[in-house]
């Protein structure tokens, strides 16, 4: 893992509880800017910093450590948030601790646009078109931009319900990394995921429908159409589907 992964997951914690990056600076006395920085792995945290940030999450000492190190991210993650309390409730700001809401959806936005920025500059780094590489490449990019997706419209959930003025601005974002994400599925309109995807975008049944058909649930109809991760033993009835569609 790496400082990045370990900042995701902190901030998967923190969303896990529909806290804003405000209520943990509440929780913690650590500035909004200093856990913007932590959950993006952008700098080496102080270890007095950690300690707040474990204590008001409610995690055991040396949790950051642990996900900085792990080898298994995903394993890692799922067994602090079964064991982490998961309870919304938003805690009082500390003595001494300024909370604007406002300011914490401004920094939101500036990580949907920090994201926008960094997509389209690996946009603009696309091995050629006969690399081997070329469709791993835009594979990549994707699961990247579907990540930003995620992030924004949590930010944007965040920015509605603090009445702030940068909704409108986090859906223009949001809308924008979705261009990105089909676009770049059209770059590759030979793959599965990418010909699945438009299919069930042209088809007039709903996606609960589409997903009985291949036998899957709808959050892994997104995964295929948004990851490409087709579970095993549902690629015939993919390819069935993609046959079917005129």
């Amino acid at each position: 893992m790496s400082r990045e992964a370990a900042g995701a997951a902190i901030r998967t914690l923190r969303e896990a509880r529909d806290w804003s990056l405000a209520d943990l600076a509440a929780a913690t006395g650590v500035s909004i800017m200093g856990l913007s920085f932590l959950e993006r792995g952008a700098r080496k945290p102080h270890k007095g910093t950690v300690q707040k940030i474990e204590n008001g999450l409610g995690l055991p000492p040396g949790t950051y450590a642990r996900l900085v190190v792990a080898e298994d991210p995903d394993a890692e993650i799922t067994q602090v948030l079964s064991a982490a309390p998961t309870e919304s409730v938003r805690p009082r700001a500390t003595s001494g601790i300024v909370v604007n809401r406002h300011t914490d959806t401004d920094v939101l936005e500036a990580h949907a646009e920090a994201h926008l920025d960094s997509l389209n500059s690996l946009i603009a780094r696309l091995p050629a078109e006969t690399s081997n590489e070329y469709e791993t490449y835009i594979q990549s990019v994707i699961e990247q931009c579907v990540k930003a997706e995620l992030l924004a419209a949590n930010s944007w959930r965040v920015a509605v319900n603090a009445g702030a003025k940068s909704a409108d601005r986090l859906m223009t974002h949001l809308e924008s990394l979705e261009a990105i994400r089909t676009g770049l599925l059209a770059r590759m309109p030979g793959s599965i995921s990418a010909r699945f995807d438009q299919a069930c975008a042209r088809s007039d049944l709903p996606e609960s429908v589409i997903a009985t058909l291949i036998g899957v649930d709808v959050e892994q109809l997104w995964d295929i159409r948004n990851r490409g991760a087709i579970p095993p033993g549902a690629l015939p009835r993919v390819r069935a589907f993609l046959e079917a569609q005129p």
